[in-house]
């Protein structure tokens, strides 16, 4: 909001009344740090307060730079011409990077780098660097163009939000959108501040922003915390940056960290919306409960357009008090394919455990322990070739639903094996209520020495 004071020290008020404010607070914060020895600002667990006239396109330019610097290809270029001589490679990726987008096309032209005109290119740069900045940050994928209508970016406040999601065609679609086709009734919400929005979220291809707006100062603390996790994630081993990783792993090990329901956005950045997470305190108990999160943390291909993300399903579940019986129905079905060498036991006993503690439980019950017990005996007892293909028909029949039939296999299991299942009584009384009964007991029909040999 604006203040009319004229007492006022500053002009401009901003508070966290929606996650935008919010994101766009924590974005002018980092700003501000920046020309911490220009502008002057006041920042309080309430509210940001600042003059207007401190932001300005350059400005704003030249710390999208500073922030994003590894983002912009007349960056790299610059580093390259203040060598002072360059390998047959690095010539080469120069001539890459005159040619690297539209506006480095636009700026150098025709230009082919040749050892001798590191001064051209230079000048270059330098004449044309706001337009360098401006267009790759308006157009990047990853950059405004991930979070708003690239064609808004400096625009003042208009009839519709920048933000994709909240976008829409004014002149098109507004009567549209109104109530009773008037186009008078359409309210929708803009501020030019909202192009401090990238500034604030974290992560790769997906990113996040925790609405941590208890206090501005913890806003801006929180975020900056998990920022810094996701930046040292990133070695020579693990380029890709797993932002969803970082945050459900530093709330599960950190014990003062997030002990309180929050908002999350998240952004894909193939998607033209954001999404909203809302951690529960009863979540993050489960996670911390859990102790274990790394085995959720990878994908599995199902086709050549699809892989289904393990550890966002998982995370999903927890978070809206989901049970995981189709994530444990799915490698329970996996492992039995003849054509795919897959061991999933340990995974599966883990979304078991998910499941119990979604359910309000601790432990394995009585009927578990008991399955899993009698699991092991079967594999002692009878063929391997016979206990996988009991495994692959009690699979069918669970992830089919047909629970009479579950039963009728078990019985057929127990009396070929001679190992009394007691455990079945309770699938008999309910079967919906105990089908992590039957989980444990399909998963655990293999042998310690197939677990050996699969992983090796």
């Amino acid at each position: 909001m604006r203040l009319s004071n004229d007492n006022e020290k500053f002009d401009t008020c901003l508070t966290a009344s929606d996650w935008r404010y919010s994101a766009a607070i924590v974005g002018l914060c980092k700003y501000f740090k920046f020309y911490k020895h220009e502008l002057k600002y006041e920042f309080s667990d309430d509210y940001l307060k600042f003059n207007a006239a401190d932001i300005t396109e350059d400005r704003y330019l030249k710390f999208a730079e500073g922030y994003f610097e590894d983002q912009f290809q007349h960056r790299e270029l610059e580093k390259y011409m203040n060598l002072e001589s360059w390998s047959e490679d690095q010539t080469k990726r120069i001539n890459e990077l005159l040619r690297g987008n539209s506006v480095m096309k636009k700026v150098f032209g025709k230009i082919k780098f040749d050892g001798e005109n590191a001064e051209e290119i230079r000048k270059l740069i330098q004449i044309n660097r706001s337009e360098l900045i401006r267009e790759t940050f308006r157009n990047k994928s990853n950059l405004y163009k991930n979070f708003a209508n690239p064609g808004q970016l400096f625009k003042e406040g208009g009839i519709c939000c920048r933000l994709w999601g909240y976008y829409v065609d004014g002149v098109r679609k507004t009567k549209a959108l109104s109530y009773n086709f008037d186009v008078n009734t359409f309210v929708s919400q803009d501020n030019s501040l909202f192009d401090f929005i990238p500034f604030a979220f974290w992560g790769d291809r997906e990113v996040f922003f925790v609405n941590d707006n208890f206090s501005l100062e913890q806003l801006v603390r929180t975020n900056e915390t998990l920022e810094k996790q996701v930046q040292m994630q990133v070695t020579e081993e693990q380029k890709s940056k797993s932002a969803r990783k970082v945050l459900f792993k530093t709330i599960q090990e950190t014990a003062d960290f997030l002990n309180y329901s929050v908002e999350v956005i998240t952004k894909q950045r193939d998607a033209e919306f954001f999404e909203t997470m809302y951690v529960r305190k009863e979540s993050i108990k489960i996670l911390r409960k859990l102790n274990v999160y790394e085995p959720f943390c990878f994908s599995v291909k199902i086709n050549d357009n699809y892989y289904l993300d393990v550890q966002k399903k998982v995370t999903e579940c927890i978070l809206n008090l989901v049970r995981t019986d189709e994530l444990i129905e799915f490698f329970l079905k996996r492992d039995a394919r003849r054509d795919i060498q897959s061991d999933s036991e340990y995974l599966v006993s883990l979304l078991i455990r998910v499941n119990i503690l979604i359910c309000g439980g601790g432990e394995m019950n009585q009927a578990m322990r008991g399955a899993y017990a009698c699991a092991k005996e079967v594999v002692s007892a009878i063929p391997e070739n016979k206990y996988k293909a009991y495994r692959q028909k009690l699979t069918s029949a669970v992830v089919f639903k047909d629970y009479d039939r579950c039963c009728q296999i078990l019985l057929q299991l127990s009396n070929y094996s001679g190992v009394t299942f007691d455990f079945v009584y309770n699938l008999f009384e309910d079967f919906d209520k105990n089908k992590d009964v039957i989980y444990t007991f399909i998963n655990a029909l293999t042998s310690k020495k197939e677990k050996i040999k699969q992983e090796g």
